[in-house]
This record gives C-alpha cells, sequence and structure tokens, in this order.
C-alpha cells in the first residue's frame, strides 16, 4: 500500500508533529509512506529518514501523477501548521485523521486572520446555514467569544469530503458535523510515546537537581502549549488555596504560553511569583524530565476541541496521578486513572479538594500510579495504534477499489460558477418569443407588460454549453423558448403551478414569423405542497419568476426543494414584485394599497398576490434554504417615481437600487442547512 502522509514534523512545534514522528517508523513497516510537509525546514532536517521519504507538499500533484498512490491521509489539527493539510484534504479527499473536532479557529485564521469575510460568511453559511451566516457577520464586525469557535466547530467541509474519519475517543466522533452514514469512522486511541519507558531508568532526584527543583518540592504541573482551555487562572487558584498547607508546593507551566492575556501578569497579581515557574517552549527531552520529576499532573479542558491530549497519555503512561475536567473526551477515562473535576462554578473548589486529597493520602496517589501506568501501557501501545490505524486504511482502499463508497460532495469546487450570462438584443429577442402568442391576446398582454423584466432575467441566465439542465418554475412558455434558443441547455424543465396531482402534458407553439415550432412537457406541480419529481443535484439553473408572491402557505417548502434538486453551486433566480419600493411606499403614503397586484381575480383567485416582498425578505428566505445571495438589486418596470421623492426615501437609508418596482436575486446552493420557519416570514 502506497500512501500519501500529510502532516507537519518536528522542528515545527506542533504536538501532532511529535505524534507523527513517533508513529511513522511503525507504520512503514506495513505501508509505503511518503510525507509532505509544507515548511522547508522540516524537510530538510527530516530527508535522512530511512523508513520514510519527506518531500514540501507542493510536489505532491508531480509525484501523484507519475507514480499514483492507493491514499492521502491527513493529520488535521486546529492551527496554521495544518492549513495546507486542509486545502489539500479538500481538494484530494482521503482518510482523515481529526486530531481535534474543532476547526473554528483555523479556519477564522485563514479567513478573518487575512480579511477575507466572505470566505468566513462561505464556510459558516455551509456548516450551518443562515444562523451560521449571521454570527459570521457578528464575528466579522468583532462581536464574539471564544466559546462561540468550540460551540462552533466549523468541521463539516472537511468530514463531507473524507473517504473515511479516525478519531483518537469516542466524543470527537460524536462531533462529527453532517457525517453521511456512508462515511466509515474509526476510533483509535493516541498512542503512548515509547520514550516514556525511558523513564523507568531516570534517577528522579538527579532529574530535580539538574532542572533546579528541590528534592522535597510537591510538584503540581500543567504541561503543553498554554491555552485559555487549559483553566489556568483556576489551577492557579486553588494552588494558592493549597499553600496554606503545602508550603513546600510548586506549581510548573511547562509550555509555550500561546493565551492571548498572557498568564505571566496573573501570576504577579496573584503574589505567586516565587511558586510558580513557566518554561515556555520545552525541546522533547527537557519535556520528560519535567514529566520525571512533577508529583500530579493538571490537565484540565474547557471548553474542549475534541482533542486528545498527547502530554496527558504520557503522564498517565509515566504512572503520574492526574487531575482531569469530567467533560468530552476526559470524561471518557477510567475514573480509576485518575481524578476529575466538573466545569462550572466549584471547578476551583473542586480542584483544590483534589490537590489537597492526593498532598495526604500517598496511598491514592500509588494506586492512580499504578494503574493509570498499566492502563496507558496496554491500551495505548504505539505497535497497536499503528497496526490498527494501517487496517483502516487498507479498508478504506479496498472501498474506493469496489466502488462501495457514494460519489463524493462536491460542494467545495462549486460548479457552473463562472459561465458568462446570456447576451441578447431585447427588442429582437421579444419580437421572437412574441412569435407564438400572435394569437393569444393574454399572452401578448402579459409580454407587452412584463417583456422588460422577462429580459432582464434572461441576462442573468449563465449561457450553457449544450449539456446543462435548467428548471422553470411556473411557466408562461415565453421564457422556455427564449433559453432554447439563447441558453444552449442540454434540458428545459417547466412547470406549472397548481394544487391537484402532479401531472405532465406536453404542450406545442408555433412562431408564426419564423414556422419554427416547439414542444415542451410541461408538470403540473404544487410547489408548496409536492415533493418535486426529480432527483437530488440534478439541476444547474432554477427559475423562480412572479411565484413566490402567489403562495399562500409555506414558500419556504418550494425553496427547500429547489435547493434539493439543484447542484452543489447552482444557482436559483428569483424575480418578485418589491412591496418596499418607491411606487408602492407611494400608494401607501396616498392613502392606497402598496400592492402591485392585491385585488380579487373570482374567475382566476390564484392571480392576485397573496404576499409581496421586500429585497431584505427575500434574501432571508433564500439565507434560509441554504443560498448564499450573489446579487440582489431592483428595477423600475412599471412606474418610476419622482426625484423629489425618491429624496425623501434616501433619508431611510435603503440605497435606491433597492428602492425600484420588481426584485431580482440571484441565489447560490451553498448550504444544506435549513432554517425552516425563518422569522419575519412565518408567525
Amino acid at each position: 500500500m502506497r500512501l500519501a502522509y500529510f502532516t507537519p514534523l518536528p522542528p515545527s512545534k506542533s504536538g501532532i508533529a511529535d505524534y507523527n514522528r513517533e508513529l511513522l517508523p511503525y507504520l512503514a513497516k506495513g505501508a509505503e509512506i511518503d510525507v509532505f510537509v509544507s515548511i522547508d525546514r522540516e524537510q530538510r532536517e527530516n530527508q535522512h529518514e530511512t523508513d520514510f521519504s519527506v518531500y514540501n507538499a507542493i510536489h505532491f500533484d508531480e509525484i501523484n501523477a507519475q507514480h499514483p498512490y492507493d491514499l492521502c491521509i491527513y493529520h488535521q489539527g486546529n492551527n496554521p501548521y495544518h492549513e495546507y493539510i486542509y486545502d489539500r484534504a479538500i481538494a484530494t479527499p482521503g482518510l482523515l485523521v481529526l486530531h481535534e473536532n474543532c476547526l473554528h479557529h483555523l479556519i477564522a485564521w485563514k479567513t478573518l486572520g487575512r480579511d477575507d469575510r466572505d470566505g468566513y460568511w462561505d464556510e459558516m453559511f455551509y456548516g450551518y446555514g443562515l444562523q451560521g451566516a449571521r454570527i459570521a457577520e457578528m464575528r466579522a464586525g468583532g462581536v464574539g467569544s471564544e466559546y462561540q469557535q468550540f460551540a462552533l466547530p466549523l468541521n463539516r467541509r472537511l468530514v463531507n469530503r473524507s473517504l473515511g474519519i479516525i478519531v483518537h475517543n469516542e466524543y470527537a466522533a460524536s462531533q462529527l458535523e453532517g457525517l453521511r452514514e456512508e462515511i466509515p469512522v474509526e476510533v483509535i486511541p493516541h498512542h503512548l510515546s515509547p520514550k516514556v519507558f525511558d523513564l523507568d531508568g531516570w534517577d528522579r532526584s538527579e532529574t530535580r537537581r539538574s532542572l533546579g527543583i528541590a528534592e522535597d518540592a510537591w510538584i503540581i504541573a500543567s504541561l503543553g502549549f498554554v491555552t485559555q482551555s487549559k483553566r489556568i487562572p483556576a489551577v492557579l487558584t486553588a494552588f494558592k488555596k493549597l499553600l496554606s498547607i503545602m508550603p513546600n508546593a510548586i506549581y510548573l507551566i511547562v509550555g509555550e504560553d500561546h493565551w492571548k492575556w498572557s498568564v505571566a501578569p496573573l501570576i504577579d497579581e496573584m503574589e505567586l511569583t516565587d511558586k510558580v515557574r513557566i518554561t515556555g517552549y520545552t525541546t522533547d527531552r527537557d519535556f520528560f524530565r519535567y514529566l520525571n520529576a512533577l508529583d500530579v499532573m493538571v490537565n484540565l479542558r474547557y471548553p474542549t476541541a475534541g482533542e486528545t491530549s498527547g502530554t496527558l497519555i504520557r503522564a498517565l503512561g509515566a504512572g503520574k496521578p492526574v487531575i482531569v475536567t469530567n467533560h468530552g473526551q476526559f470524561g471518557e477515562l477510567p475514573d480509576e486513572i485518575c481524578l476529575k473535576v466538573n466545569p462550572g462554578p466549584d471547578e476551583e473548589h473542586e480542584l483544590y479538594a483534589r490537590l489537597r486529597e492526593l498532598a495526604y493520602r500517598p496511598t491514592l496517589r500509588e494506586s492512580l500510579s499504578r494503574r493509570a501506568a498499566a492502563w496507558a501501557r496496554e491500551n495505548c501501545e504505539i505497535g497497536r495504534s499503528a497496526a490498527h490505524s494501517l487496517a483502516f486504511a487498507e479498508q478504506i482502499v479496498e472501498h474506493r477499489k469496489s466502488a462501495k463508497l457514494p460519489p463524493l460532495d462536491t460542494g467545495y469546487q462549486i460548479e457552473f460558477k463562472d459561465q458568462p450570462a446570456i447576451k441578447l438584443d431585447r427588442d429582437e429577442a421579444l419580437k421572437y418569443v412574441a412569435g407564438f402568442f400572435t394569437k393569444d391576446p393574454n399572452a401578448t398582454g402579459y409580454l407587452q407588460k412584463h417583456g422588460q423584466r422577462i429580459a432582464e432575467t434572461m441576462e442573468l441566465i449563465p449561457k450553457g454549453s449544450g449539456s446543462e439542465k435548467l428548471l422553470e418554475l411556473s411557466s408562461y412558455l415565453q421564457m422556455a423558448p427564449l433559453i432554447k434558443r439563447y441558453g444552449n441547455y442540454g434540458e428545459i424543465t417547466v412547470t406549472n403551478w397548481w394544487s391537484g396531482k402532479p401531472k405532465q402534458k406536453q404542450i406545442g407553439i408555433k412562431n408564426s414569423e419564423t414556422g419554427e415550432d416547439l414542444k415542451f412537457k410541461v408538470l403540473n406541480l404544487d410547489v408548496e405542497r409536492d415533493k418535486f419529481p426529480f432527483p437530488d443535484d440534478h439541476f444547474d439553473v432554477a427559475l423562480c419568476c412572479e411565484l413566490i408572491e402567489h403562495l399562500t402557505a409555506d414558500p419556504m417548502h418550494m425553496l427547500i426543494e429547489l435547493n434539493r434538486v439543484l447542484k452543489w453551486g447552482g444557482l436559483l433566480i428569483v424575480t418578485t414584485p418589491n412591496i418596499s419600493s418607491a411606487f408602492s411606499l407611494g400608494k401607501a403614503l396616498a392613502g392606497n394599497s402598496p400592492y402591485v397586484y392585491g385585488e380579487y381575480n373570482p374567475k382566476s383567485p390564484g392571480d392576485r398576490h397573496s404576499r409581496e416582498y421586500a429585497p431584505s425578505e427575500v434574501k432571508v428566505a433564500l439565507n434560509a434554504a441554504g443560498f448564499k445571495v450573489t446579487r440582489l438589486y431592483t428595477r423600475d418596470l412599471w412606474c418610476k417615481m419622482d426625484e423629489p421623492f425618491l429624496r425623501s426615501l434616501d433619508q431611510t437609508g435603503v440605497p435606491r437600487s433597492l428602492r425600484g418596482d420588481n426584485i431580482f436575486a440571484v441565489g447560490r446552493k451553498m448550504s444544506t442547512i435549513f432554517d425552516r420557519y425563518p422569522d419575519g416570514l412565518y408567525d
């Protein structure tokens, strides 16, 4: 089995780099592995490895083309070291090893961190729909919290693009967003570093002397990068209280300070400078020296990114008494091998009680130490972890060969995005379509009234290449001939809105000027109630022109069905009268109804407008149905108001581009997360 293996490597300051530097020699016993890194120093300092080859990731496509890999394996973390891995995993799906289920910090860094607000909006919209988009707009404006990033892990896109997923704990498996049942997930425990076994022969007293730590000191330590979620202020508070009964206690913070507020000022403020030592980043050897020297490890984590702590596994394997947060993946640990504290208002009190318990009960420390070492050395043995990973990788490769996996979600590589729009001579086009209806006075009258709106809509439609499929809802068969003539679509499906059972009939129209005879299959469809009789992801473009204002009960049913039958990245074009237009507001101020067409029609009750929309409402409806609005504007097609009235409306702050009497909206399918009954549209 030939594997392309994407991971950072030492000397980069990454736990995942250390993890894979230990694991790779064991994996290489059962596979041919090429490792792809993004930092030149990683490549230089690992180029002489005999178990695996190391290349810069920019050469992957070239190497893969010459000698294709059976599978790509992606070790994904939640920091900038993993940006290139995320991007490649999206482009070339493979086996995802998700070390942290929360990827929000990485995605925020690669979008908002580069002032790409639109990119962040897209990711939040893809993952969480309308609500995610609203949160994205707030966070882009500087309103948000660190906790939001943990609560919204933003892993849906990467999960959906994977052939299989490895996580290190059950909690992480439960946090995979939008996981399709066809994607296999395997929980493989985080391995125990083989270097831990070397500690069995180390002299603890000598280690302490080399670190400048008194032999009789009682050492509490937190290991790894310092972040807000590691609850260091709570540990400091409990530690300060402990000093009243354990004056020989020392607290070591072993790791680089990545907390944006830094813990050093807090230590000074609490007058703990003489009792707390911050080491900063340590080499691997120094890490194990501190691990050997400590008495108790405090490994709190809240909120959690779903990671299994490699430092925690090392501490357990070294037989160190450990205190963890009773939440998420840490709550899965057997109660026999560690002590736990609950997150919440009593966290500091519980932590102090656990520390005091360990300080006064040497037999408890000894029993925890013995059981922790036995558990970690049996369940996290590195050879077993490597064999498990290889077996799962082989399973994914076999599934690909036998086509057991479904087609991949192509949502990230949006189709039909950059096609040029249809270009036409409006007068010529309208004259052409009028030739089909010379004997139909109603159709002729409609064309005279709506001709410019029809032409405007046509110019929003991308020109096809001969294979694309288009759906037109509630067709009067006036746009369909134009699309056939100018659009170059391989399939044009038209429907007629009605309240009976779905049924199809063929309608023919003949152009009296050209002699052209066209036939269209027209499907009678209740768009507010029926499931559309089309497969998922079928159409490239859908038109919903002058229809939504007629619906009486459930427009979101129609929009969500349109989302279902459109391909990822497909376009929905909506046109409808604008109830907040200058024309409608002028009518209202004159004491009349603002509706363009609100009159009852006894002969055809469905013709009147049930509800007319403002542009902002159209945007909400489209967003709620999973469409990103890429264009939203209005045109004056019925009546243009005078300049003094328009100037008075300018004072409201609404741009004139949204004061025309007809709305034109273009939405692109970019999410399948729906707000079924959005506020403002439904009671």
